[in-house]
């Protein structure tokens, strides 16, 4: 009687030691499966090992199929092999054959031809930028709105194509419109603006606040060639050129050059050519002077322009029709590239 009072007593008391054991281990091996939660990846013993870290996270009891989960794993691995090619793409270096034949192509013993009136403004103080068969005029040397005419004949004549609207006031006349985009400077500012899309992106370069010219009231030049765009100034109180080359896709500073020998402020101006630093001096004389792909001081074959007026607002080598578009009190030439 005894017995059966005991464990008519004591069996609940047992059950919920027992249920409370039962729950405290469900407690840990719920915590033990968190904790490992986030090292265990989704793979499979087909799948080629990869560099990536990236993991699938899955609720703890979903229940999930071996076709699914396949499917799965074939969508992330195209994914991510699609995007390890287009890295490694982005990252290649030329191999030496390559180099050698833009070397071939980018040669300093080019001629330039003598400028040929375009058209004339009525601001001394303006840029032109030629990009293909179409250029872009502004009127004053800061502000926020930019010319667009088709054709030397409608550049002439003042036809209008279309008045465009920057979302940020460009500061000096050395800027430059490549692709149907306008890179320019506002500023510490290093802005890419779309001229089609309207779309706008932006680095920052803390250049000098004195003008990198003679002459000049651009803290910075902008030039673009056959490989990539160019970004001449001077940094925060440094007298020094520094040139910075500048994915067109990505805005990422890719080089940096420092050119101590080179004192653009008794220049009037300079552009760039399939890797070549030519400087312009005030009365029309083009060098080249340096060369980035031997990163060697060169002194190439003089130039001279006649016929410029004074002063020289801006000059832009555009690498679509292969000729430099000059702005020069009010008046815009247009010099041929002699191969």
């Amino acid at each position: 009687m005894k017995y059966m009072d005991s464990l008519k007593f004591g069996a609940p008391w047992a059950l919920l030691i027992v249920s409370i054991g039962w729950i405290c281990y469900q407690n840990v091996q719920i915590q033990e499966l968190q904790a490992n939660r986030h090292k265990r990846e989704l793979s499979s013993n087909w799948l080629p090992k990869t560099d990536d870290d990236t993991t699938i996270f899955m609720p703890i009891y979903a229940q999930v199929s071996k076709k699914h989960i396949r499917k799965v794993c074939m969508e992330h691995f195209h994914s991510f092999k699609h995007y390890r090619e287009l890295e490694k793409s982005s990252t290649r270096q030329p191999s030496p054959s390559v180099v050698k034949e833009l070397k071939r192509k980018c040669s300093a013993e080019v001629s330039f031809g003598q400028p040929v009136l375009i058209g004339e403004r009525k601001n001394p103080e303006g840029c032109a930028y030629l990009d293909g068969g179409h250029w872009h005029v502004c009127e004053l040397s800061h502000g926020y709105t930019m010319l667009s005419f088709k054709g030397n004949r409608r550049l002439n004549s003042s036809e209008t194509r279309a008045v465009q609207f920057l979302p940020y006031p460009f500061d000096g006349t050395d800027n430059m419109v490549y692709n149907n985009t306008m890179w320019y400077s506002e500023s510490d500012r290093l802005i890419a603006y779309n001229l089609k899309t309207e779309k706008s992106n932006s680095i920052y370069l803390r250049t000098s606040l004195d003008p990198i010219y003679a002459n000049s009231s651009s803290r910075l030049d902008v030039q673009a060639e056959e490989h990539g765009i160019w970004v001449l100034y001077r940094r925060r109180d440094e007298k020094i050129l520094s040139v910075s080359r500048v994915n067109v896709h990505t805005m990422q500073i890719v080089s940096n050059w420092t050119l101590p020998s080179i004192d653009t402020s008794t220049m009037c101006n300079a552009f760039v050519r399939c890797a070549i630093l030519y400087s312009v001096e005030c009365d029309g004389t083009v060098t080249p002077v340096y060369d980035f792909y031997s990163h060697t001081y060169i002194q190439g074959r003089k130039t001279v322009w006649e016929g410029l007026s004074q002063p020289i607002g801006n000059v832009q080598y555009d690498p679509n029709s292969k000729a430099i578009a000059v702005y020069a009190n009010a008046k815009i030439y247009k010099v041929p590239v002699l191969q």
